[in-house]
């Protein structure tokens, strides 16, 4: 298994050209540790710059069965509530992540805080399914180590006590009732996006609430993503904001919500898509 299909070549080569930096290679040589492979090299070409972000790695990753199997830590250590287990080589299932959605969500307790996605130093990031109807988690860890990114572990888990439990329940009425939506978007609604006459500069306006549900994007109904890059998440915060982000376009949608009193309502929406 010396080579690479054409096709994760190509993701490669166009990975490392969209990040204005040259799609120089370097082999990468690593012993899969596992009892049906101990004794296997793989060999793997791969832009040099790759682990330089985890944004570029993680959609190798979830899109790549070969490269998901050399970068995931074997026997895999699994945990579902009081219940561990580990899952070795011979068993694992790729596993796509959100790369087959049309979009992936992040969440955040400031607009300040959506710059932890920015850092490059991060070594440890969180990528996480947060099944809103079951109030459950499914969380991926994710380390980077000696330079390169490994899947670690991925633990399931009840939402009841995590910090975000009160707002992803108001989250997941406010997507699926269109009358309790309603009742809990601010109007006027504040409305950022792109001008028209220059994809450099925004606008601001208010909008109606009947315009935006002729605006909103496309909402989760039973599950969504969550990717922790090290931001601080807090059950006492008044503030939440929801990321809409394409897969592989130019999709970016953002939610800003404020806790008045004790009810959640979404106060800002701005579309800078492209």
């Amino acid at each position: 298994m010396k080579t690479l299909s054409i096709g994760f070549i190509l993701l490669f080569l166009c990975g490392a050209c969209s990040n204005g930096k040259d799609a120089t290679k370097v082999n990468e040589t690593a012993v899969l540790a596992d009892s049906t492979a101990s004794d296997s090299l793989t060999v793997l070409d791969v832009p040099d710059n790759l682990d330089g972000t985890f944004d570029d790695f993680v959609y190798a990753y979830a899109s790549n069965k070969q490269f998901q199997l050399h970068r995931t830590h074997f026997p895999l250590p699994y945990t579902d509530g009081c219940v561990r287990k580990s899952v070795p080589r011979s068993e694992w299932v790729h596993d796509a992540l959100y790369t087959e959605q049309e979009f992936y969500n992040m969440l955040f307790d400031s607009e300040a805080d959506m710059d932890y996605e920015k850092n490059t130093d991060v070594d440890t990031v969180y990528v996480a399914w947060l099944f809103l109807d079951k109030q459950k988690t499914r969380r991926y860890h994710f380390h980077r180590e000696q330079g390169r990114w490994m899947l670690q572990n991925i633990e399931e888990a009840s939402l009841k006590g995590n910090p975000n439990e009160d707002f992803l329940k108001f989250f997941h009425k406010f997507c699926n009732d269109s009358i309790y939506q309603r009742a809990h978007v601010n109007s006027p609604l504040k409305f950022v996006t792109t001008d028209p006459d220059d994809d450099f500069k925004v606008m601001e306006a208010f909008i109606s609430v009947d315009q935006w549900f002729a605006f909103r994007p496309s909402l989760p109904k039973d599950k969504m993503t969550n990717i922790c890059y090290g931001q601080p998440y807090s059950a006492a915060t008044r503030h939440k904001v929801v990321t809409f982000r394409g897969i592989g376009s130019g999709y970016s949608n953002t939610l800003f919500f404020t806790r008045d009193k004790d009810s959640w309502r979404l106060s800002a929406y701005e579309d800078l898509s492209n």
